[in-house]
């Protein structure tokens, strides 16, 4: 392997070369707008932001993706301006500030196309869910799955019905819960999505066990272990494993209780 010291060279080089980009597109832009190339102008702004998206700078990102925005907006670019807002929705989203990713998204809602529509009901359900708004969350995950159907998209209902199966487990909607996670995992095995079928073995797993469909628990447990074998996840591999242990004692301690009962009802 590398040595310590190389390794951290690599890292500065790398965190440089970064740099650099990032001082081009400055460049870039300033030449841009000297020059009154709007268009490029905005694809300068743009690629800054992914730049500082990629260094998890997100503040800096948004600062970018807005100058993109108000580019894009100068140019009549709607495209551009779905990308931008969709672009800052998902960073204030990942620093926590859902409000903003809300109102962000909803912005790209009103003005999204088909498929824009669908990516902005699944950001938006995903926000509502964070600040347990899961009647809202549902709504537009529901809405992004009508988008999916209308556009014959697999990977978009597989998603879909990943988010509503999730929200409808954390509402204690388990019927809905395992009927949504039955479908995602069913197209996640058609779509051959490894890591979206090993989460489905899992949430269908959890489900059954809280209700005490012990044999189905112990199933999907085991179908999650040889997905986690197969992506090579050893430590995911492991839990699935205590997992199966968890809802096989359970089945067997409710046959001792049945037992138990048994008996007393017999004596």
């Amino acid at each position: 392997g590398k040595s310590k010291g190389q390794a951290a060279r690599d890292s500065v080089n790398k965190r440089q070369a970064s740099n650099t980009k990032m001082k081009d597109q400055e460049l870039l832009a300033f030449a841009c707008r000297r020059a009154n190339k709007t268009r490029s102008e905005a694809l300068a702004y743009y690629s800054m932001g992914v730049l500082h998206d990629n260094a998890k700078e997100y503040d800096k990102a948004v600062l970018c993706y807005e100058q993109y925005l108000q580019a894009a907006r100068g140019a009549g670019d709607a495209k551009g301006e779905q990308l931008a807002l969709n672009s800052i929705g998902i960073d204030w989203h990942k620093m926590g500030e859902f409000d903003k990713a809300i109102d962000v998204h909803s912005q790209h809602l009103q003005m999204a196309d088909i498929p824009g529509k669908f990516v902005a009901h699944c950001n938006l359900g995903l926000a509502f869910a964070e600040i347990n708004e899961s009647e809202k969350a549902s709504l537009n995950h529901r809405q992004a799955l009508r988008y999916a159907i209308v556009m014959s998209s697999l990977v978009g209902e597989s998603l879909a019905c990943g988010n509503l199966g999730v929200i409808g487990a954390k509402r204690g909607d388990i019927k809905t819960a395992k009927a949504c996670m039955e479908r995602h995992l069913k197209l996640a095995t058609a779509l051959n999505d490894i890591k979206a079928q090993l989460d489905a073995c899992t949430l269908l797993g959890q489900l059954a066990n809280d209700s005490g469909e012990y044999e189905e628990a112990s199933s999907y447990y085991e179908q999650a272990r040889s997905l986690s074998l197969e992506t090579g996840n050893a430590r995911l591999a492991t839990a699935a494993k205590c997992m199966i242990g968890v809802a096989r004692g359970n089945a067997q301690f409710d046959d001792y209780v049945a037992s138990i009962a048994a008996k007393s009802e017999a004596g």
